[in-house]
C-alpha cells in the first residue's frame, strides 16, 4: 500500500476534476479506491486539500523553571542546543532533550528556523591524533568598529585549540611571523604548519623553489609547511569554522580577545566529545612534549 505525499493529494484531485476514473487513480497511486473517495470526499466539503496531518504528539508547555535555565546557560555560553544539553546536564545533571532547547531558542528569537534537513556529508572528517602535531592559519578581513582589520589565527589541528593570533592594518608575512613567535613562545614549536598559498606565506613566483621569508622562518625552526589545495576549503576546514565565529560573534562579545577565550575555555565542540579545546590540549599532547611543559612550569 502505498503512502501519499501532499504532491500525490494534489495531482489525485487534479486527475479526478479532469475526469480521471477512482479505479484509474487507485491503481496508479498503489492505494485502495476508499481512500481515494476519502481524499475527494474532504475536498468536496472544505475546499481544501486534505493532506496528511503530522505525526507525533504535539509537544507539551515548557515549564518557566526549565524555560530560564536553557536562557541562563545561553547567555553563559553562546552555543547551539546540542552543546547546551551536554553542557546542562554536566554542569547541573538535568536532562533537557535538545529539541526543547531548541523550541526555547527559537521562541526567543536566538537561532533561526531550519527549512530544510541538512544532507549527509560525504567527507570524514580528519585531526592529527596528537597536539602540537600540526596548526592551520590563515588571514581573514574583519570589520571592528566600522572598520576593516586583517586577523591572522594559527589553531591546533586535533585540539582546536588557537594557539596565536593578531590584528593589523594589512596582511603581511612579517605580521605573520611576529605572531607565530609568540605562539612558540606560549606553547612551543609545531612540527608542521599548513596555510593556503597567498603571498604571504609563498612565493607568487614559484612556490616549490623560490625563497620566501615566511618559508625561511619555519626552515628556521625545523617546521614543515603543508600548503592547502587550491579551492579547497575543507583542507584549512578549522580556521574557517573559527573565522566564521569571529564574523558572527564579535560584534555581540565587543573583542576579538573575547571571541578566542570564548572559543578557547568554553565553546564545547561536539568532534571534542562536547569538551573545551583549552582541555583537550594537554590531553592530547604526546609524552615527549608533556615532559617539555613540564620542565618549563618547574623553572619558570
Amino acid at each position: 500500500m502505498g503512502k501519499l505525499s501532499e504532491r500525490d493529494i494534489r495531482g489525485i484531485i487534479r486527475q479526478w476534476k479532469k475526469g480521471k476514473p477512482v479505479r484509474e487513480l487507485a491503481e496508479y497511486h498503489s492505494v485502495t479506491r476508499q481512500r481515494i473517495y476519502q481524499i475527494i470526499s474532504s475536498y468536496e466539503k472544505t475546499g481544501q486539500y486534505p493532506y496528511p496531518k503530522t505525526p507525533g504528539r504535539k509537544p507539551g508547555e515548557i515549564p518557566y523553571e526549565i524555560e530560564n535555565l536553557i536562557l541562563s546557560y545561553h547567555d553563559k555560553y553562546s552555543v547551539g542546543p546540542c552543546h547546551l544539553e551536554n553542557k546542562i546536564e554536566k554542569e547541573t545533571k538535568i536532562h533537557i532533550p535538545h529539541n526543547t532547547i531548541y523550541r526555547v531558542l527559537l521562541n526567543h528569537g536566538r537561532v533561526e528556523i531550519c527549512m530544510k534537513k541538512r544532507r549527509q556529508r560525504k567527507w570524514v572528517r580528519y585531526e592529527r591524533e596528537h597536539s602540537m602535531s600540526l596548526w592551520q592559519g590563515d588571514w581573514k578581513l574583519v570589520k571592528l568598529n566600522n572598520n576593516d582589520y586583517w586577523l591572522v589565527a594559527f589553531i591546533d589541528d586535533s585540539s582546536r585549540l588557537v594557539t596565536c593570533y593578531g590584528v593589523f592594518d594589512r596582511p603581511t608575512t612579517m605580521n605573520a611571523i611576529k605572531v607565530l613567535e609568540t605562539g612558540f613562545e606560549q606553547y612551543g614549536i609545531p612540527r608542521e604548519i599548513l596555510t593556503d598559498n597567498g603571498t604571504q606565506f609563498v612565493s607568487a613566483r614559484n612556490s616549490e623553489t623560490a625563497d620566501h621569508n615566511f618559508k625561511k622562518f619555519l626552515e628556521f625552526h625545523g617546521i614543515k609547511q603543508i600548503r592547502a589545495i587550491v579551492h579547497h576549503s575543507q583542507t584549512n576546514g578549522k580556521r574557517e569554522r573559527f573565522f566564521g565565529e569571529v564574523e558572527g560573534r564579535v560584534e555581540k562579545f565587543g573583542s576579538i580577545d573575547a571571541v578566542v577565550s570564548w572559543h578557547n575555555e568554553l565553546k564545547p565542540h561536539s568532534s571534542l566529545d562536547y569538551d573545551q579545546p583549552a582541555n583537550v590540549f594537554f590531553y592530547r599532547l604526546p609524552p615527549e612534549r608533556i615532559m617539555n611543559y613540564a620542565q618549563r612550569w618547574m623553572y619558570a
